[in-house]
């Protein structure tokens, strides 16, 4: 189970993260929604080590990570910009994190096969990802974010560069992976339609802060305040 307890980060005085306090159990996923602006990124980036919280702190399973290199958390993280190697194969991409655990050849091999079936990817494996559209460089992305089997998948706005149409068919895509995983994820977006398709769970954010979390449909029957009943619709 992933927790973080109060945490607080500014940037040039401005708060990005102003005292977040939330779980996620083993294998939920868990949306975390909000405008642009309201500290979803940073939160992300605080919980997988990028960024130092200026106070609080993260646990897994009550351990305080808080300190733990980035490299040591075994938590994935897929940015919005998928943030693949160009000059690797969509099979290169998928074994470079594996690769990076020490795995053995074999191992690499097999798991990198696996996590492009899992994608629908295998007859991809030796094209280049520059060619490839955008939908496909999103499963590429997933597949090498899910290969080395992190403990906490993130995702942060894995969606937001495509089309609408391309969105909708990818979502069930992606919860379908995530569900037959048994992952437990975080997954930003400020869309509500992709939290509420999805997630089991969501975190409204606004302004650094976590101001209310259940479903969209229970958010919906009673905000917490004006601001979620705005938002929410």
């Amino acid at each position: 189970m992933l927790q973080t307890v109060d945490l607080h980060k500014r940037f040039d005085g401005v708060a990005a993260l102003d005292g977040v306090d939330l779980e996620v159990g083993d294998g939920e996923v868990v949306a975390v929604l909000g405008p642009s602006g309201s500290g979803k990124s940073t939160l992300l980036r605080v919980i997988a080590g990028l960024e130092r919280p200026d106070r609080g702190r993260v646990r897994w399973d009550g351990e305080d990570v808080t300190e733990v290199p980035p490299h040591l958390r075994r938590f994935g993280l897929m940015f919005q910009s998928y943030a693949l190697f160009p000059h690797l194969t969509v099979a290169g991409n998928v074994a470079f994190g594996l690769r990076m655990l020490g795995l053995r050849p074999e191992e690499v091999e097999k798991r990198t096969w696996e996590a492009l079936r899992w994608v629908d990817l295998e007859d991809f494996a030796d094209r280049p990802v520059e060619g490839l559209s955008g939908g496909e460089q999103q499963r590429v992305a997933l597949a090498r974010t899910l290969a080395p089997e992190p403990r906490l998948v993130m995702l942060d706005e894995p969606l937001g560069a495509l089309d609408r149409n391309l969105r909708e068919r990818l979502v069930v895509d992606t919860r379908r992976l995530l569900r037959e995983r048994g992952a437990t994820a975080l997954y930003v977006t400020h869309d509500h339609g992709e939290a509420e398709s999805v997630a089991d769970r969501v975190a409204i954010m606004h302004a650094g802060r976590i101001v209310q979390t259940g479903t969209l449909a229970e958010i919906r029957r009673a905000p917490a305040d004006a601001w979620v009943a705005d938002f929410v619709g």
